[in-house]
C-alpha cells in the first residue's frame, strides 16, 4: 500500500509539474515547441476581438457581473476581454489595450453610448454629431472644430475612415507629411499600460502590445483618421499606388518611420522588459482574396528591408517575439515574411485563395508560427451550424497543433450578429481538443 500511495503522489506531481501557466504554453509555442495543450487567443491583439454588441451577450451567457463593454478601438467597435470573461474563454494572451484608438481618443475615461440597442462605454474625449440621417461623425482626438475623420452610417456597423485631402500634389511632395503617423510615444502611453499590466501580470498570462503605429503603410492608418490636418497621400487608392508611381517618396516615409518605431521599442524595452512576450509590429494587409494586393518583387523591394530592420532589433536586444497581421491570399508571400525575421502570422485566412491549412503547415510550419486559422470569421462561424462550428475547429486544430507553431484564434475578429451558441460551440471544441471538458 506504502508502495501504491507513493507510486499516486510522484505521478501528482509529475502532472502538476507538466502543467504550464498561460506565459509558458504561449513562449513554448511561439518556439516551435509542443506545449501541454494549444494556447488561445481571445482579445489577445487588435483583429481577435470580440463586437461589443456580442462580448455583452457572451457575458451574460456565462452569467457574469454586468458591466458595459469598453470599447478599444471605434473604428471597428470591438471591446475589451475583461479578465473574467477571457478566463470562461481559456484565453492565454492578455493584450496592453491600446492607450487611443484610430481617432485619437483617449482609453482611460469613458462614457455611456448607445450601439444597436446596446449600452457601451466609449472613450470621454470622443466628440460626436449627427448626421442627419440616423448616422453619426466623430472627430480626430474630439475636436469638432476640424472636419469628421470618422463616419456611422444609420444601417452600419463601424466607423468609417474619411479621406480629408486633396488629390496628391507631387510636384510639392513632402515625405514628411506621411511620417507624421509615426509618433514616439508618450510619457502618459507608458505610465498607462504600466497600470493596465499591473492590473493583469497576477493572471500569469503572455503578454502582447502594439506601442506605436509601426505598420509601413497600413490601411487604417492612412488617411490619418486621429491627425486633425492630415497632409500627404491619404487615398487608400493614391497610397496603393505609391510604391509603383512615388517610389523614393515611399523610401523616405519608411526610412523615417521605422527609425521612430525602434526608437518606440528601446522605450518599451527599457520600461518593461521580459514582462512583454510579444511585439505586435504591423497590421498592413497584403492579401485580398484571391491573390496578393502587390508583386513580390515590390514587396521584397520596398518592405522586408524595413521589417527586417525593425526585426533585426528585435530579436537583437530583446526576448520578445514578434507579430506580423496580414488577411488574404498571402501563401507565396510568407517566405519573404520570414525572410523579414517575424516570428508569427495573423489571421491565417485558410478560406482565400491557396490558403490550404495543410499546404501551409507542411511548408512553413517550422519557420513561423500561426496564429488564428481556427474557424471561418466569413462563413462558419456566423452563418454555421454549433456542430458545423466544432467539426471544423477540431480539424484545424489537428492539422495547426502538431509540433508547436500554433496559437487558436478565429480568423479575425468574431464580427456583429455572431451567434452565442457558435461561438461557445468554438470554445468549447477546444476545450474538448486540449482535454479541459
Amino acid at each position: 500500500m506504502e508502495l501504491e500511495a507513493f507510486i499516486f503522489n510522484v505521478s501528482i506531481l509529475l502532472m502538476w509539474e507538466e502543467k504550464m501557466t498561460s506565459k509558458e504554453r504561449v513562449n513554448k509555442a511561439l518556439n516551435h515547441e509542443e506545449p501541454d495543450k494549444v494556447p488561445i487567443d481571445f482579445g489577445g491583439m487588435s483583429t481577435m476581438m470580440i463586437n461589443c454588441k456580442v462580448l455583452a451577450e457572451l457575458r451574460d451567457y456565462y452569467g457574469l457581473e454586468k458591466r458595459l463593454p469598453k470599447i478599444n478601438d471605434m473604428s471597428t467597435m470591438t471591446a475589451y476581454v475583461e479578465p473574467d470573461l477571457l478566463e470562461c474563454l481559456g484565453g492565454d494572451i492578455q493584450q496592453l489595450y491600446n492607450y487611443a484608438d484610430s481617432y485619437g481618443h483617449i482609453n482611460t475615461e469613458w462614457k455611456e453610448w448607445e450601439y444597436r440597442g446596446t449600452p457601451i462605454l466609449i472613450p470621454a474625449n470622443c466628440t460626436y454629431t449627427e448626421d442627419g440621417e440616423g448616422g453619426f461623425y466623430v472627430y480626430p482626438e474630439g475636436d469638432d472644430s476640424v472636419e469628421p475623420s470618422g463616419h456611422f452610417p444609420a444601417d452600419g456597423y463601424y466607423f468609417d475612415h474619411l479621406v480629408r485631402t486633396p488629390e496628391f500634389d507631387e510636384d510639392n511632395a513632402n515625405p514628411d507629411d506621411n511620417v507624421a503617423d509615426y509618433m514616439l510615444v508618450t510619457d502618459m502611453q507608458i505610465a498607462y499600460h504600466e497600470q493596465v499590466l499591473a492590473d493583469v501580470k497576477k493572471y500569469n498570462r503572455a503578454i502582447q502590445v502594439g506601442p506605436c503605429y509601426a505598420g509601413l503603410g497600413d490601411a487604417n492608418n492612412v488617411p490619418g483618421p486621429n491627425l486633425k490636418h492630415p497632409k500627404g497621400i491619404r487615398s487608400h487608392e493614391e497610397w496603393y499606388m505609391a510604391p509603383l508611381l512615388y517610389p523614393e517618396y515611399v523610401k523616405e516615409v519608411y526610412d523615417k518611420g521605422t527609425d521612430i518605431v525602434i526608437e518606440n521599442f528601446k522605450k518599451y524595452w527599457e520600461v518593461f522588459g521580459d514582462q512583454i512576450d510579444i511585439m505586435y509590429i504591423c497590421g498592413t494587409d497584403f492579401g485580398a482574396q484571391d491573390n496578393l494586393m502587390m508583386s513580390l518583387e515590390t514587396f521584397d523591394e520596398l518592405y522586408v528591408p524595413y521589417y527586417k530592420k525593425m526585426n533585426d532589433w528585435v530579436h537583437e536586444n530583446t526576448t520578445w517575439k514578434t507579430l506580423k497581421h496580414t488577411d488574404g491570399a498571402i501563401f507565396d508571400l510568407i517566405p519573404y515574411l520570414i525572410k523579414s525575421g517575424f516570428d508569427a502570422i495573423n489571421p491565417v485566412q485558410f478560406s482565400a485563395r491557396g490558403m490550404d491549412p495543410q499546404k501551409l503547415k507542411d511548408t512553413y510550419g517550422k519557420d513561423i508560427t500561426f496564429w488564428g486559422g481556427g474557424v471561418d470569421t466569413q462563413s462558419t462561424l456566423p452563418f454555421g451550424t454549433p456542430e458545423e462550428v466544432r467539426v471544423e475547429v477540431l480539424k484545424l486544430l489537428e492539422i495547426f497543433s502538431k509540433d508547436g507553431g500554433y496559437i487558436f484564434g478565429s480568423v479575425h475578429n468574431i464580427q456583429p450578429n455572431t451567434p452565442i451558441k457558435n461561438i461557445v460551440a468554438m470554445v468549447d471544441a477546444v476545450k474538448e481538443f486540449n482535454g479541459d471538458n
